[in-house]
Order: structure tokens, then sequence, then C-alpha cells
């Protein structure tokens, strides 16, 4: 009976950490700054109609951020820097966080591997301080809006993305 319970408990950690595989993609201190990197792998956002984004947290230093890729369907557009990505939180609360840069699409810039890869797109860094990351690693999120030149991007966010995103601020 112990040796079953032992499999079983092998088993089902093996696939829990395989449905949420986030992991530490990078952890290394920067030979000029002294600065500690850290960041995860990308996981999905959202993908609909509209478009398809996927994220993943770094933090450099004390600095933590939220880093986007994000394709409009072959649209051509920009992020500008202070442009919002407003994060509706499974309790009703509104993180709002600002682009720390302005970018233009680029061809494959939006894409996390060969998907999407001939297809325009940006990635951007969204800066977060610590209430925000405190915020964020004890809420789901439910809704995103991401402000662009043209307009806003308004999308759900399903239960196991905003579960990803949930456990990668947890990672540190």
């Amino acid at each position: 009976m112990k040796k079953t319970t032992l499999i079983i408990l092998i088993l089902l950690t093996g696939v829990i950490s395989k449905s949420f595989g986030q992991k530490i993609e990078e952890n290394h201190t920067d030979d000029f700054t002294g600065k500690s990197i850290k960041r995860t792998s990308w996981e999905s956002l959202f993908s609909s109609s509209d478009g398809v984004a996927h994220f993943r947290v770094s933090k450099v230093g004390d600095d933590e951020m939220i880093d986007l890729k994000l394709m409009l369907g072959g649209k051509v557009f920009s992020i500008g820097k202070d442009d919002e990505m407003m994060l509706k939180l499974d309790d009703g609360e509104v993180v709002t966080i600002a682009s720390s840069q302005t970018e233009i699409t680029s061809k494959g810039a939006g894409a996390t591997g060969m998907n999407g890869s001939g297809a325009q797109g940006v990635q951007v860094m969204y800066p977060i301080t610590k209430d925000q990351a405190t915020q964020l690693k004890a809420h789901k999120i439910a809704k995103v809006r991401i402000a662009y030149l043209d307009g806003t991007l308004d999308s759900d966010v399903n239960d196991k993305n905003a579960t990803k995103l949930q456990l990668c601020f947890n990672f540190f």
C-alpha cells in the first residue's frame, strides 16, 4: 500500500509540474552591474481572434516587470512609452502598469517560437511596484486591456493562464 501511494504521489507531482510548466529560464548575476537577473519562461496570456499575447515575469535587482509579446493578426502597430496595460483581478480591483519604452512592430518580435515568427509583433516591458506584485501574487487576473497607438485590446484571461501568471510572481 505504501509503494502504491508513493507511486501515485510521484506521478501526480509529475503531471502537475507539466500542467503548469513555468520555470526560471534565466538566473544569473550581471558581471558589470552586480545585479541579479531572473526571468521565467514565456507563457500564454491570451489568444483571441483580435490578438495573441505571451508574458514572462522578470526581476532585475529589486525591480520586477512583466515582459509582454503581442501580435494583432499581422497588423503593424506600436506601443508607446507610458501606454497602459490594465489588469482586472478576480476581486474586481484593477492594476494599471505603464510600458517603459516605445516599441514598433517587427517581424517575429511577438512570437515565442516558430508559430508567428513571420508575423508582425512587439515585445515590451511593464515595470511593476512591490504593492502591485503583492496584488498579483494574491489574486488571479480575469481580464486585460492593452493600450497601443491606434486603440486598445481587451481580452478575457482564462483560469489556466491566470494561474500561470500568479505562479510566476510567486517564484520571486
